[in-house]
């Protein structure tokens, strides 16, 4: 039947209305409560078949409110579903543990919430999959963007602040409460930038001991973040990304179950199908030939899984690898680069769609050394071209910081001139340069017939428009704002793929 009645538990103003309006859409009656007492006083005089409420919420917790919903006879049978970050480990056992019937992880894709409710209400019996969409209460214009330019004023100096805070007198956890509330605010608001960095950002601050010059850096680039923000409401996957996932069967190994729980999102979007392994089992033929790729999790504990040796990263079977940027920097590097692709840190669905469509397309089957890269043992050369003068040098003390040796270009047409003259191993162009933009350098570069490793450094919603530059011969691309640490790692494998390039143009013909 439609209809059906919801209660939405969230102590963020921005996540209530938001969350209520794309529920009232999908026919749903909502009723919405700030806090889990008052969500509990509501329950004594209204009945709701499913309760979708925030685990981190002030004064009593989403986790005890549920314990309290399940231990009471009357409100036992409500379905209770949990939204999390899963900034930390075990999120998903407590819930599960403390009665929930399911979790959705923050921030909320728009597109499939609506299903997803459906789902959990069809699996006790409860719902149907044809409510019927009411569209009468869609926030007007002037409504969103009031809430958007709100969203971002009060998260900027609040982020300002936190930064500050960290000279003097710090407090980790109220910090970690407002960035958790900003992962799903910004995911509804649509800025998924700010969202992907929050949730880095709460990863570190809950970390012990805190690990203050990272948090530094991850504090800053959420800054940079809310002082541009780029609109991602309406994000596309390019059509050629899903063409090419549709029916393809994804090997999720070893994700823990908050990752796997997006990626699995990611794969119903593109009408993939997943199928687990635990990063402890054997890789074995049979394993390898029923999955189309895999994604591999990567953390201290597991460097020695069976997946993560070279002989299963050159079986043919296109391999991307998944993990926190310090986690993947720490991996071996012979290791790192043969595998097809990275997924670093935080990131979106939209961003692991691309990266897994690229690992099919451009499956590397590696074998180079990274410590062959430079063949006389001199420092790597990187060209770094963007119009900004703060992201220069952002990128020149990342990769000084790694011994490698920069050329600056500010615009697209001496960046190219400098890639002629100079014939560095590798570049970083961003996407949109005066004079010529970071596609038309690329495209240059390629009718030249440089071998040189080219890193493409884009926006949020250049994301999809990115596939442009693999067409005319990119090798990676980063998403600003971005870690050093992913920075450095992806430059070295695309200094290793101008390498290669080098290397077959130099061997002398049989």
């Amino acid at each position: 039947m439609a209809g059906e009645p919801i209660l939405i538990v969230d102590d963020t103003p921005v996540n209530l209305k938001l969350t209520r309006i794309l529920l009232v859409n999908e026919g749903y009656r909502v009723q919405t409560a700030a806090s889990a007492e008052e969500a509990l006083e509501l329950l004594r005089t209204y009945h709701p078949m499913l309760v979708l409420a925030d685990i981190q919420l002030p004064g009593m917790d989403g986790l005890e409110m549920t314990r309290r919903i399940k231990s009471d006879e009357r409100t036992r049978d409500i379905a209770v579903v949990a939204l999390t970050a899963f900034a930390m480990k075990g999120d998903e056992q407590r819930a599960l543990a403390a009665g929930c019937d399911g979790y959705i992880t923050k921030p909320i894709d728009t597109r499939t919430l609506g299903g997803r409710i459906r789902g959990y209400l069809a699996s006790r019996g409860a719902g149907s999959r044809d409510a019927a969409p009411r569209f009468g209460e869609q926030p007007d214009d002037e409504e969103l963007r009031e809430l958007r330019r709100r969203f971002l004023e009060e998260g900027g100096e609040r982020s300002r602040q936190i930064l500050l805070d960290l000279d003097g007198v710090f407090d980790a956890p109220t910090a970690a409460r407002a960035v958790h509330q900003w992962i799903g605010s910004a995911g509804l608001l649509g800025y998924a930038a700010i969202s992907r960095k929050s949730r880095e950002v709460e990863s570190l601050l809950l970390e012990r001991p805190v690990d203050s010059a990272q948090l530094r850096e991850s504090l800053t680039g959420l800054v940079l973040a809310f002082s541009n923000p780029h609109d991602a409401f309406d994000h596309q996957i390019p059509g050629q990304v899903l063409d090419t996932l549709t029916g393809k069967v994804v090997g999720l190994v070893g994700l823990p179950s908050g990752e796997a729980d997006r990626l699995c999102t990611a794969l119903e979007i593109a009408h993939a199908r997943p199928v687990f392994y635990e990063l402890d089992s054997r890789p074995d033929r049979a394993a390898l030939e029923m999955c189309d790729l895999a994604a591999v999790y990567v953390r201290p504990e597991t460097m020695d899984s069976g997946w993560l040796n070279p002989e299963t990263l050159r079986s043919g079977l296109p391999v991307v690898l998944v993990g926190g940027h310090h986690h993947l920097a720490a991996l071996d590097l012979d290791v790192q680069m043969m595998a097809d692709g990275l997924l670093m840190g935080s990131w979106q669905p939209e961003e692991a769609l691309v990266r897994l469509f690229l690992a099919l397309s451009h499956s590397a089957g590696g074998g180079f050394h990274f410590s062959g890269i430079v063949g006389h043992g001199g420092p790597i050369e990187v060209l770094i071209a963007d119009d900004d003068s703060d992201v220069r040098e952002t990128l020149r003390l990342a990769l000084a910081s790694e011994g490698m040796q920069c050329l600056e270009a500010a615009d697209g047409l001496a960046a190219l001139s400098l890639a002629r003259d100079r014939s560095p191993i590798a570049a970083v162009l961003d996407v949109e340069m005066p004079g010529l933009n970071g596609y038309d350098v690329v495209q240059a570069l390629r009718l030249d017939r440089s071998p040189l490793g080219i890193l493409l450094l884009t926006g949020e919603r250049q994301q999809g428009e990115v596939l442009r530059g693999f067409d005319s011969g990119a090798d990676d691309y980063l998403i600003k704002p971005f870690s050093s640490l992913e920075l450095a790692t992806r430059v070295k494998r695309t200094a290793l793929a101008g390498s290669r390039r080098t290397a077959a143009i130099s061997r002398p013909p049989r």
